[in-house]
């Protein structure tokens, strides 16, 4: 992602991250495990990089952990293991992620997953 500033007349200057990515919005929930609790959630919008959620359990930026994606696909598990994400922002209980580390079967599970979701979204159009 790369960085860059905004300012406006008068206004405090902002950083913000220009994302990488299309993002699909969806909804499904998701599981998070960090280091003494489990939290749930729900996921707003998904790309192959990450995502927007709000969850039951407060994270910070930088915290790493597993997450397991619901996904409604008709796969032989209903999860989807992203072995490590990163949270790269928080604000209450809505925060973004991005996906550190994920196995190559179940990167393409959640590329097909978005490209079938994605699909119906702008059919409803």
């Amino acid at each position: 992602m790369q960085e860059k500033a905004i300012a406006r007349e008068g206004a405090v200057s902002r950083n913000y991250a220009v994302r990488a990515g299309h993002r699909v919005s969806i909804r499904c929930p998701f599981l998070y495990h960090g280091e003494g609790f489990h939290g749930k959630g729900q996921v707003w919008n998904l790309s192959t990089f990450g995502w927007r959620s709000t969850g039951d359990h407060p994270v910070t930026p930088g915290m790493s952990m597993p997450v397991y994606l619901e996904l409604d696909d008709g796969g032989d598990s209903k999860y989807l293991l992203i072995d490590s994400a990163v949270v790269r922002w928080a604000n209450g209980r809505d925060a973004g992620w991005k996906i550190q580390s994920i196995e190559p079967t179940a990167l393409e599970r959640l590329k097909r997953f978005l490209d079938q979701a994605g699909g119906e979204s702008s059919n409803k159009s």
